[in-house]
Formats: structure tokens, C-alpha cells, sequence
């Protein structure tokens, strides 16, 4: 990258004159008798109503320094909010505690995002040196609950969707090999204060305090610069990082830059930067999250493209509906129904494999006769009312769709002849819906389902965690299967019919076994099964299962008059 470069040794700029709002010295945990503090600066619109977040942390050798003056505060201009954080020196405490700070402040953030116009699901890390150092132990070390500390708002994740790293030290033991003016190993030096003594004699807490040591493929995208004649932090330190990033498929990009010392500035670097927020922290187009109304109305083999007008969302939204032979002819007769949830990054179009199935089990009269919906379940919600209110999809569903297939449709309209199905994220939503309302459904039916629970929900979908849920693990516990079953337990034991069925090769199969296992603790009566030679894929799950496995199920709930 040839940019020419300034020598300093720190990157203290100037702050641009900006027109931004700054709150100062927002106070967002208290440790070892003092206030740690942040400020943050507000750009004057966000086109999303949010704006998303740039942590900027600063260096110092971990020993000085200060949030005043920050060169992240001009990326208000472009729409980011920017947190100028204050943490713990190593006069003060030594490490953990400055990556416990960072985190703190992360997560203060997250819970104050609706008075500030934040968006929790997008937040980024950028440092300089020591500041690179810990904004990479951000970006490797999200889901380490070892490293989350014990300052406030311990309900809010604090991991980061992207990592600027400028110069950042990474594995302290090989600073001194690769050459520096500085003496790493000294009992003195900056990282010896860090981690509370001479880094060769404490290599486990040199490794600790080490990004690397974390790396995995779930890490956010880094974007990693370093000069290559910086006479403090070796050049070889960023490249070490960045070969372990990309060793575990980790997303990031490693700029060198020419003739820079420990520090540079210009505008090739300020487009570098730029540009890299603005691909990862990007909001989602509103068509990313799927319409309530599905613009596409094509209708699968045997069902009709239907929309109602919802009150909870003042608008109309879409299903699929499958009418049993002889519902047009009969028109005395009433049938239980199927409510199908689609997957993440589906559709009501989803279904259309389960109700080529069902027809064909009525016909053969392996299953009673029943009505399915097809619910649109909008892409990326988890059957759940999102945080903000944006997507009620739960309420949608119960307040709204359910009355409607009832007072539309001739159906029993009774709890145990209503059934919910649902594959992967379906899965979920399936069991979220049964076991929080077991007033309303008599059956549920949960096929390889991303049964994510407290300890894997941030780390797999740490986006998704902080859209759908505001990035609040105990309003994700309000909505969690396993919490909900534990909850209604004595609601559902004895009234409720229960499967779960999963591939074989299906990398979901830990987490169904461990529900099953959960079940199984709670005394609630089910079946559990696993399908040979099956990975997730929809199709062939139930192509594999066939129409006696899928519908005999449904043959035994539905006791139809």
C-alpha cells in the first residue's frame, strides 16, 4: 500500500471540526475507586433512525493517555456514532482489567443504545497500539466468559462486529526477536507493567494477554495496518495476528504501510478506514428482513397466496395455505391445522416440500385431513417480538394470524387441533410458540431446530442476537425455548404432544440432542429421533423422513370427531 506516511509516536490528531453532538464523561462503570468514563459523539441524523457505533480506544503503553482528542470523532461526518473511552492503566491495574474496562463500556453502550439512537447490532473497535492491542482482544475474544470481568450490565454481550487495528502488539514474547529499539523483556517495559511482571518468566500471562490466543471463526472482520519501520511495536506482531485470522477463515485484510514509523496519517489512510465501516457495519437494506406481505406470490403446488390485514402492524401480511381434498365439496366438515415455520433466510415458500407431503398423506389416509399454513415468519426473526418493536412477528403471529385462519378458514378451532412445525430457525420459533402459549397450540413439532440457547446465541449470531433482541440476554431468555419449557413446565407435561427430529450430519445435532436432554430432565413426554445420512437441508430431511415418519405423528395428535 504505498502511502506516504507521518512519524509520531502516538495518533493524537486534531479532532476535524465537526458538527456532532458530544456527551462527556458519561460515566459506565466504576473500578478501583474511580469513574471510567467515555465520550460520545453523535452525528446530527442517522438514515436508519440509529447510528452504529465506533469504540475508539486510545494507546499509551498501556501506561498513559487519555480519550481527549480522538482521530476517530471525524467518522461523525459519516454517520457513526464514536465512544471515546477511558480504561485502567497498568499503574492502576494490570491486565485483565483494561480489556475489562473496554468490554464494560461496550456493553454500557448496548444498554443505554434507545436513549442515545445507537444501534446495538453494529459496533465496531478501532485502536492505536496499546488501543490496537485491546481492540483486537475485542474483536478475538467475544463468548470468552474468562475475559467479560464483573463491571455492570452483565446481560448485554460485549463482543464487536468489526476490529480496526493500528499497530497493535499481539504475542508479547516474540516483540524482542523480531527487532525493536524498545527492550520487551525487561522486567519494566510496557508489557512486563501490563500483566504484572517480566513477560519471559510469565508466558502463560503473556499468552493470555495475547488476540491470538483467542482467534476463532466466528471473529469479526479486521482491518489490520502497520508501518513497516514502526522502531516500537515490530511489523511482524500485526502479521502474526493476520495469519491467524485468516488460518481460521476470519475475514481480514492487513495494509502495510510504507516508510511508517508508529503512527501515520493522510488520506489514503482515512479512505482505508472509511471504507471499511461502511462495509461491515453497513445497516441492512429493509428488504434484507423479508416483507410482511411477500412481494413474491407464487403459489407451490397445491397451496393459495393469502394476506389480512394486521392490527399490530397497521398493514397486510402474507401466508400459504393448503386446503385438504374435499375441503371445497364438504363444506360441513372442520379440520385441524398446521402452522409451518420457514428457516433463516426463508420463506412461506419453504414449506412447499411439507405440504407436497401432507397431500400425499391424506390421500393415502396416513394422516387425517388438515389444513397448513405456511407462516411468513419475515427472514431473520426467530418467531420473536424484536426488542424495538420493529418486527413483532410473535404477536403478528398469535394476536393477529391464528384468529384470522379461525374466523376465514373451517377449522377446529381448538388447542388440540392445532399443531406448529417449523424447520431450523422454524425449529426455534416452533418450540418458542408451543412452549410459551401452551393454551393454543396441542402439538409441536421441532425439525432440526437452531435451538440456540444463552451461551451460544451471541457468539453464532451476534448480529442477529442484537437486532432481534437488542443484544439483552434476559430478553432473549424471555423468549428462549429453554427457558419457556423450564418455565411452562407443568403446563405442557401430560397435555402436550412433543417430536424432535434432526440429521444425523446436521451440525445442529448437539444442541436437539441437548433439548431432548432438557425434556427429558423436565419429565415432558416426546419423541425424539435422528435421521441417518441427513444435513440440514429441508428437502431432503423430510424427502428422507417420508410421508409415514413426517404425518404418522399427526395421525396420533389429531383425534378429529
Amino acid at each position: 500500500m504505498p502511502i506516504r506516511a507521518l512519524w509520531f509516536l502516538t495518533l493524537g490528531l486534531a479532532v476535524p471540526d465537526l458538527r456532532a453532538a458530544v456527551h462527556s464523561d458519561l460515566v459506565y462503570a466504576r473500578a478501583g475507586g474511580k469513574d471510567l468514563q467515555l465520550d460520545l459523539y453523535l452525528p446530527e441524523a442517522s438514515s436508519n433512525g440509529r447510528f452504529p457505533v465506533v469504540v475508539w480506544i486510545h494507546g499509551g503503553a498501556w501506561q498513559s493517555g487519555s480519550k481527549e482528542k480522538p482521530p476517530a470523532a471525524r467518522l461523525t461526518a459519516r454517520g457513526y456514532a464514536v465512544a471515546n473511552i477511558n480504561y485502567r492503566l497498568s499503574a492502576e491495574a494490570q491486565f485483565p482489567a483494561p480489556l475489562h474496562d473496554a468490554k464494560a463500556a461496550v456493553r454500557w453502550l448496548r444498554a443505554n443504545a434507545a436513549e442515545y439512537g445507537l444501534d446495538p447490532g453494529r459496533f465496531a473497535a478501532w485502536g492505536s497500539s496499546a488501543g490496537g492491542h485491546l481492540a483486537a482482544l475485542l474483536g478475538t475474544s467475544g463468548g470468552v466468559p474468562a475475559l467479560e470481568g464483573p463491571l455492570g450490565n452483565l446481560n448485554r454481550p460485549s463482543r464487536v462486529q468489526a476490529v480496526i487495528d493500528f499497530f497493535g502488539p499481539t504475542d508479547f514474547l516474540k516483540m524482542d526477536a523480531a527487532g525493536s529499539k524498545m527492550n520487551h523483556d525487561a522486567p519494566d517495559s510496557p508489557e512486563s507493567r501490563l500483566i504484572g511482571g517480566p513477560i519471559q518468566q510469565n508466558a502463560e500471562k503473556a499468552a493470555r494477554a495475547n488476540p491470538i490466543t483467542y482467534v476463532s471463526p466466528d471473529d469479526p472482520a479486521f482491518l489490520i495496518m502497520h508501518g513497516d519501520k514502526d522502531p516500537l511495536v515490530p511489523h511482524d506482531q500485526s502479521r502474526l495476528l493476520h495469519e491467524a485470522l485468516k488460518k481460521a477463515g476470519v475475514e481480514a485484510s492487513f495494509e502495510t504501510v510504507k516508510d511508517a514509523g508508529h503512527g501515520f496519517s493522510g488520506p489514503e489512510i482515512d479512505r482505508a478506514v472509511d471504507a471499511f465501516p461502511d462495509t461491515h457495519l453497513k445497516a441492512p437494506a429493509a428488504s434484507d428482513s423479508g416483507a410482511w406481505a411477500d412481494p413474491d406470490k407464487s403459489e407451490p403446488e397445491g397451496t393459495k397466496y393469502r394476506t389480512f390485514h394486521s392490527k399490530t402492524i397497521k398493514g397486510d401480511v402474507s401466508y400459504l395455505i393448503y386446503l385438504p381434498p374435499g375441503y371445497e365439496t364438504d363444506r360441513s366438515r372442520r379440520y385441524p391445522v398446521v402452522y409451518w415455520l420457514h428457516g433463516l433466510g426463508g420463506n412461506q415458500r419453504g414449506g412447499a416440500p411439507f405440504v407436497s407431503l401432507l397431500d400425499r398423506a391424506i390421500r393415502a389416509n396416513r394422516t387425517p385431513p388438515a389444513i397448513a399454513v405456511l407462516v411468513n415468519g419475515l427472514r431473520d426473526s426467530r418467531y420473536c417480538d424484536s426488542w424495538d418493536g420493529e418486527r413483532p412477528v410473535d404477536s403478528v403471529v398469535v394476536r393477529d394470524l391464528i384468529p384470522h385462519i379461525d374466523s376465514t378458514w373451517r377449522t377446529l378451532a381448538r388447542r388440540e387441533f392445532r399443531a406448529i412445525e417449523g424447520y431450523s430457525m422454524g425449529g426455534f420459533g416452533a418450540a418458542h410458540f408451543g412452549f410459551k402459549y401452551p393454551e393454543l397450540f396441542g402439538a409441536v413439532s421441532i425439525m432440526a431446530g437452531a435451538l440456540l440457547d444463552r451461551d451460544s446465541v451471541t457468539y453464532l449470531h451476534g448480529e442477529l442476537f442484537e437486532r432481534n433482541f437488542g443484544g439483552d440476554l434476559d430478553y432473549f431468555d424471555e423468549n428462549s425455548p429453554w427457558i419457556l419449557a423450564e418455565r411452562n413446565a407443568d403446563k405442557i407435561r401430560g397435555r402436550m404432544s412433543v417430536r424432535i427430529g434432526v440429521g444425523e450430519r446436521d451440525g445442529l445435532l448437539e444442541r436437539n440432542r441437548n433439548f431432548h436432554g432438557l425434556l427429558e430432565r423436565l419429565k415432558i413426554e416426546h419423541e425424539y429421533f435422528t435421521v441417518p445420512g441427513v444435513g440440514h437441508s429441508g428437502k431432503v430431511f423430510y424427502e428422507t423422513l417420508g410421508t409415514e415418519r413426517v404425518f404418522g405423528f399427526y395421525k396420533t395428535v389429531f383425534r378429529v370427531p
